[in-house]
């Protein structure tokens, strides 16, 4: 088994013609049935149904094919990342980055393309600097060759006085991802479903903030209550301690739906509410100065970590 016979499998079960899939594959008609019988020998079943009105997949045709584009996309990804390899052997990749970032990027967004990039280009010297989405936008201006991640309430983007604060002339700006953040109570609390729903009860219960102006602001924005927000147990910027908390049932927290995915114990420890902000992750680069090929690279490497975290 080949992955070009792999390949007119997947074809074949589009166009559902022997004919059609032959012309277009450059193969002929005796060669992609004798590439289908031989398969089916192989697996010992039968792929296709074949009848005056096309050939249509089994059931084990269509487990066969699925399996199929996994194993091609597989082998893709290892052709490109040989490929990249054999680009860095020749002429590797070298340099310094400096990456602003807010905390919520820190602990949602970059983890994964963190490691993704310095598996790559291990001979960038790489700085990440924790700032707010205002600092970062300052720094770039001051720093052209430095780059950000920032990260706002989408309902700002609807907002004509918050414009500002993402239209920079002298920046670049873009949109990455929208991603939930979500007030997560621990299990232990037993709180009923009227409760998980009601703000006035979740006002009211002890919550763990991450201790950054723009986290004060985004849980004002969830709650909105009367200008009120939820007692503080806790303000803190260790992630471990954070996520513990909650953990441990002594508060509730504002968790990214991306955060979750990777911390199991944390969904497993803990009920989502309703309760919730869409968040847009942007990346921010000066517009008075291209990209270096460091920063080019760690972008392509985000991209790449978002889209892995999506599938």
């Amino acid at each position: 088994m080949r992955i070009s016979d792999l390949k007119l499998l997947i074809e074949l079960s589009h166009s559902k013609s022997i004919t059609l899939t032959a012309e277009k594959m450059h193969i002929s008609q005796q060669g992609l049935s004798q590439m289908i019988a031989r398969l089916e020998q192989e697996l010992d079943v039968i792929l296709f149904h074949r009848s005056r009105q096309g050939t249509t997949l089994t059931e084990a045709g269509q487990k066969t094919v699925l399996t199929a584009k996994g194993i091609i996309e597989k082998y893709d990804d290892l052709k490109a990342e040989l490929e990249l390899l054999g680009q860095q052997q020749k002429s590797p990749i070298v340099g310094d980055l400096t990456l602003f970032h807010s905390h919520n990027s820190g602990t949602a967004v970059l983890p994964k393309a963190l490691k993704f990039f310095k598996s790559r280009y291990p001979n960038v010297n790489l700085t990440l600097k924790e700032s707010s989405p205002l600092e970062t936008v300052d720094r770039i201006k001051d720093d052209p060759a430095a780059v950000g991640l920032i990260n706002f309430p989408e309902a700002y983007y609807q907002d004509p006085e918050k414009q500002i604060l993402f239209s920079c002339p002298e920046l670049l700006y873009k949109k990455l991802l929208r991603d939930d953040l979500i007030v997560c109570i621990p299990k232990s609390w037993s709180l009923s479903k009227d409760q998980l729903a009601s703000v006035n009860e979740l006002v009211k219960r002890p919550m763990v903030y991450f201790d950054t102006k723009q986290y004060d602001e985004i849980i004002s924005l969830i709650f909105q209550v009367d200008d009120q927000s939820p007692k503080v147990f806790l303000k803190t910027l260790n992630n471990e301690l954070f996520r513990q908390t909650i953990i441990d049932g002594l508060a509730m927290g504002a968790l990214s739906s991306l955060e979750l995915s990777d911390y199991r114990l944390l969904k497993e420890c803990t009920v989502q509410s309703d309760l919730r902000l869409k968040l847009v992750f942007t990346w921010v680069s000066s517009a008075n100065c291209p990209m270096s090929i460091p920063a080019q690279k760690f972008l392509e490497c985000l991209e790449l970590s978002l889209n892995t975290t999506n599938e």
